[in-house]
């Protein structure tokens, strides 16, 4: 987590790095007018926001992977909740290990529809 905040501030903070190193490139070497904060800020925020919503969409994902939920077996034990092939998961109300034909899986993670 602290590796993620870390990022995003890191990609708010770049215009301001771009714009220190264009002033300090320029003729006279010396940054002496007053910085574009309004302008520098919001294309900070836009990049990091932009950072956070393409992150998730551009990481690879697992297919057919459902999770079963936490439960409560014959002997009395809870059983975490777990990742298993959607092939093996139990539909509710049903003894068959599969579902329907045409009925969903529980929880599906990803159909790649």
């Amino acid at each position: 987590m602290a590796q993620r905040i870390l990022l995003e501030l890191l990609l708010f903070l770049v215009p301001f790095a771009v714009f220190l190193i264009y002033r300090a490139a320029s003729r006279d070497l010396r940054i002496r007018d007053r910085w574009p904060i309004v302008p520098l800020v919001v294309i900070g925020a836009a990049i990091a926001v932009l950072a956070l919503i393409l992150d998730p969409l551009l990481k690879p994902r697992e297919t057919d992977k459902c999770y079963t939920s936490t439960r409560l077996n014959a002997e009395g034990i809870v059983e975490p909740p777990r990742e298993i092939p959607c092939t093996e998961v139990t539909m509710p109300g049903s003894n068959t290990a599969a579902p329907p034909a045409g009925q969903a899986p529980v929880a599906p993670r990803d159909r790649g529809n």
